[in-house]
Order: structure tokens, then C-alpha cells, then sequence
């Protein structure tokens, strides 16, 4: 017989284990990304199922109000289920509804993880509308790192691979970093997001991250350094089987010494110490992602290609998650699911009209 449970609390060792079994390091299904979170005003609800004591499946929404208009919420890499079971997916699902009624919310944002596409299919079948607002880029680059080094090594492609050795013999060093080297790498993350263009959070919101997963040692913190200078920061997370990469960020200075390469590649390492079985670099575009899989070569044309390009070098696999999906529970159903994402992403102005900084929306 299958029981639901909601917890609000973190954090939640119980539902935790469970999902460090699943396949997709579903970090942001955890109480520990909860936690981070909710100091950025989203509430948690996890709805836990389970079948004869044990958990074959579950949710974990992130909402937040937005004034009198009601909740909305955001399901990230979820909802996750260990099985194919029909049964448990409608019943997962089902509840899902039940909560988000409960809890008032207006608007809801799931992306399923990888492999998850019969619960992707099923939402659809429920009234899901597609969406063009992701909350996990839907295509990934991701490393084998269980053979020895020297074989994923062979793997990459033969500059990267120089550039990686060319590092190293020129003097090149990492080392773990520490709270105390959070500095740097908010110094190099400015300059790194001037220099491409993309925005960045709070400081508070980088500290957060480091005492939240560096708790249990899930943290992977690394600075690359020359005569002295930092050159490169890289940042990453464990999670169940699956190290991901979060930020990697350079000084601009130096650049044939390769320093984030060598940071890229010390974090695999780093990854397969911890019994990680692979290296997931994020997102990548989906015209890179399907190139691959249809064999084709891969498109340099535009800037993200050529990101993309970089993170395949590694010897990479590119995945597909299933897409995003919105789901309204108010009337008219399509004028909300096109609605409420504008509004999120409004002008902060407008933001705070409708109750105060909505950072980190949908992430």
C-alpha cells in the first residue's frame, strides 16, 4: 500500500539517502538545496512516498508567495521515482496536485530528471503545458570517471589533453580551498561574469552554498594557482553518484597556461576519490547535445557552441532531460502559464511591487 508523508523541515536524512541511489544527482531535490533556499525566501514542502516502510518515490517543491495573488513553485530534477510503476507515477503525481492545492499555489514549474521520461509523458497526459523556461538545462555534458585516470585521459581529445600535461609542467598547482579563500573566488566571479556577461548572486548566497554542502564534505573548492597568484577557482558538488560542476571562473591572466582545464580535471579526480562515477559539466546547447548523439560534428557557430565544444573535449556524453512543464491551477490555465514566468522575470521594480526580491527564481 502506498502512504504519503510532507516534511517542511531540513534536514531530511531519510529522503536524502534515497536519492543519492537515483541516477541524475538530483542535489536539488535535496533537503541540503532546501536549506540553501529557504534563505532566499522559498519554502520547502516534500511530499515522501512510500511503499511497505520503504521510499519508492517523492517531491520536493520550492515555492514562495508572490502577495495576494497566491503561491508559486518550482519542482527541480523532480518528481523522483525509483520505478516505472504506473501506480506509484499517478500516485506521485496525484498528490503533487494535492499539495499544491493545499498550499494555495497558483503556478507550478516541474522538469523531470534524466530518464524520467514516462513521468514527463503522464504530466503532459494531465494537462501539463510545455514550457520554453527551463529550470535545469535539458542538455548536459557529462565524463565517465570510473576507468583510471591514464584511460579518461585518452578519452579527451588530444589538445585538451596537452593542455591539461602543458599545465601541470609549467609549475601549475591546485589546492582545496577554504572558507577563508571565499573572497577570491567572489573577486574572480566578478570578473569572470563582467568579462561573459552573465549575472550572479548575492555573496550571501555563495556563503550559504559553502556552509550548507560543505558540512558533510560535498563540497569541492579548488584554486588553481601561479607563482603565487590565483588563477582559476573551481567549484562543484557531490551528490549521490554525480559530481556537478557549479562555477569555474579564471583571473583572465595567463591563459595558455590552462588553468581551468587543470582545475576541471583535479575536480574529476577529486570526484572519483569520493566514488563518483561521473562529471557532470552542466548545461550545454541542444544543438551541440543532438550533433553528438547523431554523430554529426559539433557546431561552432555561436558562443554557447563553442562553450559546449570545450566542456564535450573531456571525452564527454551528452545527455537529454526531458523539458519543462507548467502547470496552472487557476483559470485560464494558458494566459497563467504565460503570465507568472513574465512576471518572475520582470524588472526587479516591478519584482518588489509584487513582494520584495524574487532572486533566484526557478533555479
Amino acid at each position: 500500500m502506498l502512504e504519503v508523508s510532507i516534511s517542511k523541515g531540513c534536514p531530511d536524512p531519510e529522503w536524502d539517502s534515497f536519492l543519492e541511489t537515483m541516477p541524475d544527482g538530483c542535489y536539488q531535490q535535496s533537503s541540503l538545496w532546501a536549506e540553501l533556499k529557504a534563505a532566499f525566501g522559498w519554502k520547502p514542502v516534500r511530499l515522501v512516498v512510500k511503499e511497505n516502510g520503504e521510499i519508492v518515490g517523492g517531491a520536493q517543491m520550492l515555492l514562495r508567495p508572490l502577495t495576494v495573488f497566491g503561491m508559486v513553485g518550482y519542482v527541480s530534477k523532480g518528481p523522483v521515482i525509483a520505478c516505472d510503476d504506473p501506480k506509484v507515477q499517478e500516485f506521485v503525481l496525484d498528490q503533487m496536485d494535492r499539495v499544491s492545492r493545499q498550499e494555495h499555489i497558483l503556478f507550478l514549474k516541474v522538469q523531470p530528471p534524466y530518464g524520467a521520461d514516462g513521468v514527463a509523458q503522464r504530466l503532459t497526459e494531465r494537462g501539463a503545458l510545455p514550457s520554453n523556461i527551463g529550470v535545469v538545462s535539458r542538455a548536459t555534458a557529462r565524463v565517465d570517471i570510473r576507468p583510471d585516470p591514464e584511460d579518461m585521459l585518452a578519452r579527451m581529445t588530444r589538445s585538451r589533453r596537452k593542455a591539461i600535461r602543458r599545465s601541470e609542467r609549467k609549475g601549475v598547482t591546485v589546492r582545496q580551498g577554504t572558507e577563508e579563500d571565499l573572497p577570491t573566488f567572489l573577486r574572480l566571479l566578478d570578473t569572470h561574469s563582467d568579462y561573459r556577461g552573465y549575472g550572479t548572486a548575492p555573496d550571501d548566497y555563495y556563503h550559504k552554498l559553502w556552509s550548507v554542502f560543505s558540512r558533510e564534505n560535498r563540497s569541492c573548492f579548488l584554486l588553481v594557482e601561479y607563482e603565487h597568484e590565483i588563477l582559476a577557482v573551481d567549484v562543484a558538488i557531490c551528490f549521490g553518484d554525480v559530481i556537478v560542476g557549479m562555477w569555474g571562473v579564471d583571473s583572465g591572466r595567463h591563459m595558455k597556461l590552462n588553468a581551468q582545464a587543470l582545475s576541471s580535471w583535479k575536480s574529476m579526480l577529486w570526484g572519483k576519490e569520493k566514488g563518483c562515477s561521473w562529471y557532470d559539466f552542466g548545461g550545454i546547447c541542444m544543438s551541440t547535445a543532438r550533433a553528438v548523439m547523431n554523430g554529426e560534428e559539433i557546431p561552432t557557430t555561436t558562443h554557447l557552441e563553442r562553450v559546449a565544444w570545450t566542456k564535450m573535449s573531456y571525452g564527454s556524453q551528452a545527455i537529454i532531460r526531458p523539458g519543462a512543464c507548467d502547470i496552472s491551477y487557476v483559470w485560464p490555465r494558458k494566459l497563467t502559464c504565460r503570465m507568472v514566468p513574465a512576471l518572475m522575470k520582470a524588472r526587479p521594480l516591478l519584482r518588489s511591487l509584487l513582494g520584495g526580491s524574487l532572486y533566484g527564481e526557478f533555479e
